[in-house]
């Protein structure tokens, strides 16, 4: 069962101030930035099917996810990758591992996410700037995207599900202050990619495509 995933370069809106206290945290980004690629298998489209959060670690953290790509992977783009050797339990299993922490509002206590337009614009908070639990301001932290289908509640039940997923390249983000409303930088972080989750194959397919490698196997032995 092998997955798509790709990314861009572009720019996005994060917050460039900061100071002390709870971490607040803004992010916003332009369009074309998360794609549907669970809907038509192979295919990258734009649509309001996705949903996105971020997980937070250490400043300098290398996610544990990015073992699984290849430095060639990032440069294609968001239709441009086939053969990759990692599946879906794999990638979910390397992020939810305890290394990152998946975001959460310290104002609402939920998990910090966001649904694309029918753009691919990502929108966390209505463009306002938010508290992370656990994040101070003025600190410096590793944070990546990681985008999923809507049908599922959460990355968990998505994880659990074994769908598609699909992730961002990391980027390094001072948290701020709550005082007032943070200003935003365009640009700062370019490297915060556009990417496409992509469907996996359903069960009877993994164990068609099984059945037939062992055929032809046999079939090779015998002559």
């Amino acid at each position: 069962m092998k997955k798509i995933i790709a990314f861009s370069l572009v720019a996005a809106s994060l917050v460039a101030t900061s100071s002390f206290g709870q971490g607040y945290f803004q992010l916003t980004s332009g369009k074309s930035q998360a794609y549907d690629g669970f809907t038509t298998p192979g295919v990258a489209a734009l649509g309001a099917t996705v949903d996105v959060s971020f997980m937070w670690a250490a400043a300098a953290t290398t996610p544990t996810i990015d073992t699984l790509i290849s430095a060639q992977s990032i440069k294609l783009g968001t239709n441009g990758q086939t053969g990759l050797n990692y599946t879906a339990a794999t990638a979910w299993g390397a992020i939810l591992n305890n290394q990152f922490t998946l975001a959460t509002n310290s104002g609402t206590g939920n998990m910090v996410a966001a649904l694309t337009s029918a753009t691919g614009v990502i929108n966390y908070n209505g463009g306002s700037g938010f508290g992370v639990t656990g994040t101070t301001a003025g600190t410096t932290y590793t944070i990546y995207e990681i985008a999923w289908s809507s049908a599922y509640a959460d990355p968990f039940a998505a994880a659990a599900a074994n769908a598609a997923v699909g992730w961002s390249a990391p980027i390094q983000y001072t948290a701020v202050s709550s005082i007032g409303t943070p200003q935003t930088t365009l640009g700062a972080f370019p490297s915060f990619g556009t990417f496409a989750p992509a469907a996996a194959p359903e069960p009877s397919t993994m164990a068609l495509a099984a059945l037939g490698g062992a055929s032809l196997l046999l079939f090779r032995r015998r002559k």
